[in-house]
């Protein structure tokens, strides 16, 4: 909220931005001495993203915003270490009106002080900081008067960094935490919390922060909904944002008033499950046996009553055990003047006995063993110059590279279940390129071969490959570049799995939505006068009605990050828009390349970007209100900054079972006859002379010719002299149905990615994420197998056009797909349950 004076002179750290010129940058957001939760367990490990507020200079809307954190020395008095200080970071800003909001990711420990700045190349516009902050173990604390200042001794942290602190949630402000604490109930003697809280810094090596909303004398029903003292709670734990339990020491007040067992149990977990809804998390609930009270009441029963009902409620997971503080008699309890809560003795140790509760129940390294490990790795495969371009209906040799392409694997493993997605930089997966890929790379990894995926982002400018890897399949005869390239096709994405198999390691998962608000994708239908649907038409055409379909804004997302410091390994990220915004005659991997240069930007030049295409096959990037056309630089660039500016709010994984599991779907394919056939090869050969061929002609021609080879043991021609795309040894003579996976991968109760094969309409994606039992639902296209070629909804092929021009299937071969996906999620949330 401030630059503070030390932080102005402490060896020019400041001093020398501000003596140039520069505005101080108004934070509001940490505040001094604020602490914020940590994620991770070990002793002095751990980081969090610490969310920045402040007040946006003159000038800094298009600036370069970074910020670097300073290690403050020991002892408050002295300077700050000036051999501890980072480099600057940048960070992506949120700007509304005269504010803006950003993240910097902060390792465990403390005090620091964070400094963050703007500037226009190296003009620094402004500057400003705010120390002390930490990040550490924060705990929210609540229950009845041995929980507030009601005990006899006024402590005071012992921390010789004073690294315990409190939260004013009345004030919103924090500070260290001596007694009296900051609390509502008005009392003003001593509490348990300063000697917890040195002991917990002293043992776990870092900051520690209470908010304390505990109020005397209330029972359990006084907590429910319909009072006051829930939203207190509800309100310190927003204002946190995130902490590591809630710590509740209370029972004394239903001993009295003669509650139940039951009747305590409703209340605790009703007061606890409104909480968590209006946190959208649940952290865990440590509860105190705290009835005993020995001067007020003398009732071993009603005691006995309330102890019952925390044994019940902490076999529920949310629940955990706490201190026994029962057992705290004699010297621990005060005189009759104190009604005999905790001496200064007691206060000590009941401090002591809820470190160890803390200990034992929050903040131990669970056994990793059978936990989940998540490995990432990226393969280069760019062809070489002067082999064929895909994407259109002519060949194109390639002339160079813009930018290199990859096969990029990530690879789920939990005890004997594994599971592999690797996304390639290519038009489309060939179902004999899926198969020699699944078959080496299970053999070297032991992933059943069913268990892994291999996509396509659907890139314009990657190779038209098919007919080159069924020649070489076939051990026919090729020329030894293409054969060469063929074989580097096949080992790039067995090579990515293998390697981010050995790299699978523990790993934290969070995962979520970013909102793409700035428009990219457009859906590329639009309904006629005529009552016909045409592709690709501009609002300005008089015969447009509207847009056919709608789009899919959201930008499906997994952040994989190391468990010890909190580093961004790889981000998976699911958008539907069709890639086909580069052109020419050089290889690219399109828009998620900028995608991958945007994240890099902000979250390290080592980080694996993997962009699993949505389902999109009725989505492009033209906007059909004006003539200019997105480029793929202005697309990537404004995805990634989505992801960067909305990364935050991602939730971490707390459940991380996995289950992998795929089903194969028999679609039935469209029929096509020796006179079409016949007539076909007329017009791809004419088309090939350069001769006058209706577009929507040539497609349907092909595609009958694809068929032919699919539908016929005996084709009705060599299908090979004629195309060079979609040729296939492994679906050669299948019959009237072609076999095509749909995989799910789902991890606990948040995440799920699903692998469907062909181009599908943005609408079944929508339909699949709208029937999915998990938070997130990853849906994506061009997986497996992409002789579907478009697999559009049954409604669609009553209007026609392109796309269902160009679709292999009949009507309903869509809705097959997204009935089969839903039936397997639903599966893996019943075996979470």
């Amino acid at each position: 909220m401030y630059v503070s004076a030390r932080a102005l002179v402490a060896c020019g750290l400041v001093l020398s931005s501000v003596a140039l010129g520069a505005e101080p940058l108004m934070l509001s957001q940490p505040q001094p001495h604020q602490v914020v939760q940590r994620i991770g367990v070990t002793p002095g490990k751990g980081f969090a993203d610490v969310p920045i507020f402040g007040t946006l200079p003159a000038g800094a809307q298009h600036a370069t915003w970074e910020y670097r954190i300073v290690v403050l020395a020991d002892q408050p008095d002295q300077p700050a270490k000036t051999d501890s200080v980072s480099e600057w970071t940048g960070m992506i800003p949120t700007i509304a009106g005269n504010t803006f909001q950003a993240v910097a990711r902060v390792p465990a420990g403390g005090w620091y002080r964070l400094e963050c700045r703007c500037r226009v190349g190296d003009n620094v516009l402004a500057i400003g900081g705010v120390e002390p902050i930490g990040v550490g173990e924060v705990f929210v604390v609540a229950g009845q008067s041995y929980a507030t200042n009601c005990n006899d001794e006024r402590l005071t942290v012992a921390d010789p960094q004073q690294r315990v602190v409190a939260f004013d949630s009345a004030k919103q402000t924090w500070a260290v935490a001596n007694d009296p604490q900051p609390v509502f109930d008005g009392s003003d003697g001593g509490s348990i919390w300063p000697p917890l809280g040195d002991a917990l810094a002293k043992e776990f090596g870092v900051p520690i922060g209470f908010a304390n909303v505990a109020i005397g004398g209330s029972s359990s029903a006084q907590w429910l909904p319909e009072g006051n003292m829930l939203p207190r709670l509800i309100s310190a734990g927003e204002s946190l944002g995130s902490f590591r339990a809630v710590l509740w020491q209370q029972g004394e007040s239903d001993v009295i008033a003669k509650n139940t067992t039951e009747g305590y149990v409703a209340n605790i977990r009703t007061i606890r499950d409104t909480a968590a809804k209006a946190w959208g998390d649940s952290p865990p609930w440590l509860l105190a046996k705290s009835t005993h009270h020995p001067t007020v009441y003398n009732d071993p029963d009603g005691e006995g009553r309330i102890r019952a009902g925390i044994d019940e409620l902490i076999k529920h997971p949310a629940f955990l055990a706490g201190p026994d503080t029962d057992t705290l008699t004699g010297d621990n309890r005060g005189d009759i003047n104190s009604r005999r809560h905790f001496t200064g003795i007691g206060q000590r140790r009941a401090a002591e006995m809820w470190l160890a509760s803390i200990r034992q129940e929050l903040l131990t390294p669970k056994d990793q063993a059978a936990a989940l490990q998540i490995g990432m790795a990226e393969v280069d495969i760019t062809p070489p110059v002067g082999f064929p371009m895909a994407g259109y209906y002519h060949e194109r040799l390639a002339e160079g590279t813009i930018d290199s392409l990859k096969a990029k694997a990530i690879v789920f493993r939990e005890g004997e279940t594994a599971g592999a997605l690797v996304v390639c930089d290519l038009i489309g997966i060939a179902t004999d390129l899926s198969r020699e890929v699944r078959r080496r790379a299970s053999e070297k990894t032991g992933i059943p071969a069913s268990n892994i995926v291999l996509a396509a982002t659907h890139s314009h400018t990657a190779p038209d490959y098919m007919k080159e890897l069924w020649l070489y399949l076939g051990k026919a005869k090729q020329e030894p570049l293409r054969a060469e390239y063929i074989e580097k096709l096949i080992s790039g994405p067995v090579d990515a799995i293998e390697r981010a198999y050995g790299d699978a390691g523990n790993s934290l998962v969070s995962t979520g939505a970013a909102l793409q608000t700035t428009p990219v994708a457009f859906n590329r239908r639009f309904v006629m006068r005529d009552g016909s649907v045409q592709t690709w038409q501009a609002l300005s055409n008089p015969e447009v009605v509207r847009a056919a379909g709608p789009i899919d804004p959201r930008i499906e997302l997994l952040a994989v990050r190391n468990s010890e410091d909190g580093k961004v390994r790889g981000i998976l990220s699911n958008f539907a828009l069709h890639l086909d915004t580069v052109g020419g005659m050089r290889w690219s991997a399109d828009y998620p390349f900028f995608i991958e240069q945007t994240l890099r930007k902000n979250f390290g030049a080592d980080v694996i970007s993997i962009f699993g295409t949505g389902c999109c096959g009725d989505i492009n990037h033209v906007n059909p209100s004006t003539p200019e056309r997105n480029k793929a630089d202005f697309i990537g660039e404004s995805i990634g900054t989505s992801v960067c500016q909305q990364f935050p709010a991602l939730s971490p994984i707390k459940k991380t079972q996995l289950h992998v599991m795929s089903q194969v779907v028999e679609l039935p394919l469209e029929d096509v006859t020796q006179s079409e056939v016949e007539r076909a090869i007329e017009i791809v050969a004419l088309a090939k002379q350069g001769g006058n061929v209706a577009f929507l002609d040539h497609v349907t021609s092909y595609k009958q010719l694809i068929l032919d080879q699919f539908l016929h043991r005996q084709p009705f021609t060599e299908t090979s002299k004629h195309i060079t795309w979609g040729l296939s040894r492994s679906l050669a003579g299948v019959g009237e149905r072609i076999p095509v996976d749909v995989t799910v991968m789902t991890i606990g109760d948040d995440a799920a990615i699903v692998c469907l094969p062909g181009e599908v309409f943005v609408e079944l994606g929508l339909a699949i994420k709208q029937a999915s039992p998990f938070r997130t639902t990853i849906v994506v296209e061009l997986s497996n197998a992409v002789e579907t070629i478009y697999v559009p909804h049954r409604a669609a092929y009553a209007g026609g056009s392109y796309e269902v021009t160009n679709s292999a299937l009949q009507p309903g071969g869509g809705e097959m797909l997204v009935e089969a996906a839903i039936k397997l999620l639903r599966h893996a949330a019943m075996e979470n349950r």
